[in-house]
């Protein structure tokens, strides 16, 4: 037996010991490799290294999860470590400059209400002024009947019922009377008679007018109709001054005999009526009595005769008179 300590061996032998790579760590349950023979001779060593046998490779066990640590934190939030005995230390909330700002936003006008509020309760109650009210006076001269009436609106120059002014409607003739044929016309009775009507409407409104009667009938092809149209004082003369024609080529403008504040118009040349093919001769007598305008309309199917339609307006303008 040789006498060589076990520490001793052979350079071949420490090198094939002590591989440049460590071996792995083996579990408690793995084969371990057969290692080499100590005890034989150093004759009968090999000179070279033998090549242990490929090792069996453990299965390398799954190592468990390890803890959240300060530097790694985990699913929940950092770990804490902790000494036995002691007490855990509880962290303080941060808060973003988000959060601060939106604090900031939220705070600022409640804090400046109260401020507000506390300010304004401390200060003395302002006294409300005085109710000012004028003294009813009176004057001390009597007053002159005659002055105030004049003062105030005047009275209608033709009162009462305009329809009893009216001229018969001639025998034998149709009745065509607009309206609701009791022979008064309101406004729109009258702006129906043309074709702008709604412009007509807002005209009659505007122009001061307060109430309308009318007769018309319908002899052969010829309509007559003859409207007595009362105005507000004040408004009388722009509406027959609006009314009034201009002469032109296709209508003959004249007076009336004996009335110098009237017109007589007779068409020349054939007219169309509204929304319609249909073709008329136009013939109107035109006067004023005080706040009332007389009207006499022919809307005939040939040229209108000019003495028959200056016999309807005298006979209208003596009744009104």
């Amino acid at each position: 037996m040789s006498t060589e300590s076990a520490d001793a061996a052979e350079p071949g032998t420490a090198a094939a010991a002590e591989p440049s790579t460590p071996p792995p760590t083996a579990s408690p349950t793995a084969t371990a490799p057969t290692p080499a023979n100590p005890f034989a001779p150093p004759s009968a060593l090999p000179e070279t290294p033998v090549t242990p046998e490929t090792p069996v490779v453990p299965e390398t066990p799954v190592a468990p999860d390890a803890p959240d640590t300060p530097d790694a934190p985990g699913a929940f939030g950092e770990a804490e470590v902790i000494e036995a005995g002691a007490e855990p230390v509880r962290r303080k909330p941060r808060f973003g400059v988000g959060t601060l700002f939106l604090t900031a936003v939220l705070a600022g006008p409640l804090v400046g209400a109260g401020v507000g509020y506390a300010i304004q309760a401390s200060r003395p109650p302002t006294p409300l002024p005085k109710i000012a009210a004028p003294k009813l006076s009176y004057p001390a001269e009597r007053v002159d009947p005659k002055a105030l009436a004049a003062a105030g609106p005047q009275p209608l120059d033709i009162d009462g019922d305009l329809r009893k002014l009216l001229i018969e409607r001639p025998a034998g003739t149709e009745d065509r009377t607009d309206g609701d044929g009791d022979g008064w016309l309101s406004p729109d009775d009258m702006a129906e008679n043309y074709g702008d009507s709604a412009r007509e409407f807002s005209s009659l409104l505007s122009g001061g007018f307060r109430r309308a009667a009318s007769v018309a009938w319908e002899s052969g092809d010829d309509l007559y109709q003859v409207t007595l149209a009362q105005y507000v004082p004040e408004s009388t003369r722009r509406a027959i001054a609006d009314a009034a024609p201009s002469s032109t080529h296709e209508s003959e403008v004249s007076l009336i005999p004996g009335n110098t504040e009237s017109y007589l118009v007779i068409g020349k040349q054939p007219l169309h009526y509204a929304r319609s093919t249909d073709t008329y001769y136009y013939g109107e007598a035109l006067a004023r009595k005080g706040n009332v305008v007389m009207t006499v309309a022919v809307y005939a199917k040939n040229p209108v005769d000019r003495a028959q339609l200056e016999d309807i307006a005298k006979r209208q303008w003596e009744k009104l008179a």
